[in-house]
């Protein structure tokens, strides 16, 4: 009895870890094992079970802004609420060289930069759509929606903690999305980026195909709109 009572505890467990991964496996890392997503852009990313994009939905819900991320036919690089923290971050270190006391939060940019937040949310945006099978080692250049030049490439990796496998003759694959700061010369690789041309910056999650368009979610280490 005893037997049988721990073989239904241990195929229960399974079942739920089973389902946990079928469900949110697309938040891993790397590709997504289905890339077609039955909902919109801004809906996928408002239903993530870990809220890890509550509060860029908050500020682009008060930025009124929605329609940019859900045009038809376009990529987003999906920035996370830690890459939004690691801005306020930035911006709280550099008023307190003045005055110590001050912070600069989520809120002030609600007060203060929501234009400015309306405004730079293009810095992500790439009017057309593009799928990992797009990509290649080298990097290929886009147009943002500012008409910036950004970096899209689609690099072998030997990190463990990106999935490689000493055991396995095939490295995974990881998307990198550079923004550009000054001119890339014809023969640099996109894994060559560095400052102060341009800033690199892993997606942790790619190729997801809403009915809008395609998401290619950013780094948690991430700084919003590259602010440094």
């Amino acid at each position: 009895m005893k037997r049988i009572i721990y073989s239904i505890l241990i195929m229960i467990v399974l079942g739920t870890m089973m389902y946990s991964c079928k469900k949110d496996g697309y938040f891993v890392g790397g590709d997504l094992h289905n890339p077609k997503i039955n909902m919109t852009t801004y809906d996928w990313l408002k239903s993530n079970k870990d809220g890890v994009f509550d509060t860029v939905i908050m500020l682009i819900d008060k930025a009124g802004i929605k329609d940019k991320i859900n045009k038809q036919g376009i990529t987003f690089f999906a920035p996370t609420d830690y890459d939004v923290y690691n801005y306020v971050q930035v911006r709280t270190a550099q008023i307190q060289r003045i005055d110590p006391d001050k912070k600069w939060t989520v809120d002030s940019m609600i007060k203060y930069e929501l234009p400015r937040f309306a405004d730079s949310i293009d810095m992500y945006v790439v009017n057309q759509q593009l799928t990992n099978d797009m990509f290649n080692e080298k990097g290929t250049t886009y147009k943002n929606a500012k008409g910036n030049n950004v970096v899209v490439s689609y690099e072998e990796t030997s990190d463990p903690n990106l999935g490689y496998n000493s055991a396995s003759s095939i490295k995974p694959r990881i998307v990198y999305f550079s923004y550009l700061f000054q001119a890339l010369g014809s023969n640099v690789p996109a894994s060559g980026i560095t400052l102060p041309v341009g800033v690199r910056t892993r997606v942790q999650t790619s190729n997801a195909q809403t009915t809008t368009g395609v998401v290619h979610v950013l780094n948690n280490s991430h700084t919003l709109f590259f602010y440094r």
